[in-house]
Formats: C-alpha cells, sequence, structure tokens
C-alpha cells in the first residue's frame, strides 16, 4: 500500500496528469524531505516526528509500529504510478489515518475495536515550494508562474 502525496498550487489541487507525476518524481531534497509517494506495510516500525501528546508519551522520537492505513475506499487505485513498486500496488489518494502501536505511551484504550496502544494518526499538511519550470520538460513550460 503506497500513500500518494495530494499536490496543489495556490490551494487547489494539480490536474495536469504530466505535472502530477513529475511532482511525485522529484528527489526529498527538493520537497524539503517531503516523499510524493509513501510505503505502509502493516509490522514496519514507525517513529513520531512532532509532539502529540507529552503527557501521554506521544513525543517526538518515540518508536511505534505502523499497524493499518484507513482511507476513503474510493481513494484507492491500481494505476501504477511508480515502477519501483509490484504491480499489485494498491495507491491511496486521499488517507484519514494511521493506526500505530506505540508500547511506550499512557494511553489506555477501553473499546473493544481497538488494542490498549493503538494511537490513532491523522494526516497533516506541510508546504514545500519548487519552480515547475525546473520540472516540466521543455515544451510543457508554463506561461505564468
Amino acid at each position: 500500500m503506497v500513500c500518494v502525496a495530494q499536490d496543489s498550487c495556490n490551494g487547489k489541487p494539480i490536474e495536469d496528469p504530466i505535472l502530477i507525476k513529475k511532482l511525485l518524481e522529484l528527489s526529498d531534497n527538493k520537497t524539503e524531505h517531503l516523499p510524493g509517494l509513501l510505503l505502509f506495510v502493516p509490522g514496519i516500525p514507525a517513529i513520531l516526528t512532532q509532539n502529540i501528546a507529552i503527557e501521554l508519551r506521544l513525543i517526538n522520537g518515540i518508536n511505534g509500529i505502523f499497524r493499518q492505513l484507513v482511507y476513503q475506499a474510493d481513494s484507492a487505485s491500481t494505476d501504477v504510478l511508480s515502477e519501483i513498486f509490484p504491480k499489485n500496488t494498491q495507491y491511496i489518494h486521499r488517507p484519514l489515518y494511521a493506526l500505530i502501536e506505540i508500547a511506550k505511551s499512557k494511553i489506555e484504550s477501553n473499546l473493544e475495536e481497538l488494542q490498549p496502544k493503538l494511537v490513532l494518526i491523522p494526516v497533516i499538511e506541510q508546504t514545500f515550494r519548487v519552480d515547475v519550470s525546473d520540472v516540466l520538460p521543455k515544451d510543457k513550460k508554463p506561461k505564468s508562474n
């Protein structure tokens, strides 16, 4: 399962398929280390990169284990966005949140549906700037900035 970045320009989703593909292919050092495609495999180690709730030990740097990505059913596709991943990869375009097991957290759940140390991590929005004229082929250069 691969989560796909939802790139936008001036608050509007980017719809040009060539530009979308080029942005997804940008190296992390041009996107402030934000990946265009992020692989999720249940059981893979995860680490929090922001403080969520200090009193519950949900802090920057704490380790956990990714358990599940929750997303809108109509946001999954198998249209190949990268040759890096196997042909049966599901690409998730609108994730809602991730469930991460954090054993060292002080969170307890009495809900039958949730394991005691399972933490819901919401999707966040981050911004980076890139000059699209550097990204697009020479014959597709934009007429405006």
